[in-house]
């Protein structure tokens, strides 16, 4: 294992040892309740003015409902459920119902879709709640679907977004359970905070830092000769642990400068760049700061390399958020939690990495070890870039977090 594989899996396994400790913040997408036959779901996600909901059931359990005729075996053509839309909305509105402190909302139907969950096909139907006057304290929901045919069936109420709580694309989180004699629950918001939702932002900037790969490996191509001096054409020892120490704060202070300014205008909407565009972008930065490591005849100059790209990486910290849902809602606090997640994950790799940097660095293999490692790099960058610019599929990034999925608290 050359030296900066070593050196990322030392970081991957500080994420194993603190995840679990912060569990109390839904901050990522677990594992997926089943989506199974007798089973219906009411998906809630929570906003500042607004909710929407989300109501799930099989189209089997449709077909034995209402007598559709549908060979749900074979499967359920678009032209099948639209041509019943009318029939299956009656259905279901009349068996489920939101409001609060006694006043009824009247969700609004935006629109359908399947979802194929294996075990089952569920018709997904979707509603939104405009002009809620800010986030309840309390929500009541009535749920009853197929209760009156089937007094085994069951269903789920799931608080799939939540800011003030801290739950972004949360899909395995039951709040609540319907029964025949249960169909009506009542989900208490009043817990939720401003300090919590915050939280949970900050936690996830920790996160994405930890398991984004390609972040942390351009950081270590960066921090690698952060310990040796260029000196006439030859890598030589920094002599002291404050130069040394100066040396890597320079660094990551010019990336971390960096990546802020483009995930605040990002995050903001004031500036926009194609993913793919900075994706390939962000895989190719890693080889272009490795390759300054194979020789010590180049001047450079990594604080530039690492502000330079890390304007790149800040759009792709943006692109994150987008990708979980954080959006119009306090979204300069989002940003600024983030970001300051990004920063503590970035702290707690360089208090993991370095010590060990300048322990080895007057050792007679570090140089060699550096170049071998930082040719890996380099391989690993290209293939990452020509996955992204060019639609190769290597597969390297699934890869690696399957493997990453074993370790605790990740998987």
């Amino acid at each position: 294992m050359n030296l900066p594989t070593r050196l990322s899996v030392l970081s991957i396994l500080v994420l194993g040892l603190v995840a679990p400790l912060s569990a109390s913040a839904t901050v990522s997408a677990p594992a997926p309740v089943p989506h199974e036959l007798g089973q219906s779901y009411v998906y809630l996600r929570v906003f500042d003015d607004s909710l929407s909901v989300r109501l799930e059931v099989t189209t089997a359990d449709l077909d034995r409902a209402l007598g559709l005729g549908w060979n749900t075996e074979v499967g359920v053509s678009t032209e099948e459920i639209d041509a019943q839309l009318g029939l299956i909305r009656e259905y279901m509105e009349s068996r489920f119902a939101i409001g609060s402190g006694g006043t009824p909302y009247a969700p609004e139907f935006t629109g359908w879709r399947e979802l194929d969950a294996g075990a089952a096909t569920f018709l997904l139907l979707e509603y939104i709640i405009e002009d809620t006057g800010g986030i309840p304290d309390v929500v009541d929901v009535t749920f009853s679907v197929l209760f009156d045919i089937d007094r085994t069936h069951r269903g789920f109420l799931i608080i799939e977004h939540n800011w003030k709580t801290g739950t972004f694309n949360n899909e395995a989180g039951i709040s609540r359970v319907f029964t025949p004699t249960s169909v009506t629950q009542s989900l208490d918001l009043s817990s939720s905070s401003m300090w919590r939702g915050f939280v949970g932002l900050v936690w996830l900037g920790v996160l994405h830092i930890w398991i984004g790969i390609d972040h942390i490996l351009f950081l270590m191509a960066l921090i690698l000769p952060a310990v040796l001096l260029r000196s006439s054409g030859a890598w030589e020892p920094v002599g002291n642990f404050k130069a040394a120490f100066v040396n890597i704060l320079v660094v990551v202070t010019a990336f971390t400068v960096a990546h802020s300014v483009t995930l605040l205008l990002a995050g903001l909407q004031v500036v926009s760049l194609p993913s793919a565009f900075v994706e390939s972008i962000i895989a190719i930065s890693i080889a272009i700061a490795a390759a300054a490591n194979l020789t010590a005849r180049l001047d450079v100059r990594e604080w530039a390399v690492a502000f330079g790209f890390g304007l790149f990486h800040g759009f792709g910290f943006a692109s994150v958020m987008g990708d979980i849902g954080v959006g119009g809602e306090f979204l300069a606090l989002s940003v600024f939690g983030f970001n300051i997640g990004v920063e503590l994950g970035q702290i707690a790799i360089i208090l993991v990495t370095f010590p060990l940097l300048f322990l080895l660095r007057t050792t007679r293999v570090y140089v060699p070890m550096m170049k071998v490692g930082s040719v890996g790099l380099i391989a690993i960058s290209l293939i990452w870039f020509s996955e992204r610019a060019f639609g190769f599929d290597i597969y390297l990034t699934e890869i690696a977090l399957n493997l990453l999925s074993w370790l605790p608290g990740i998987g």
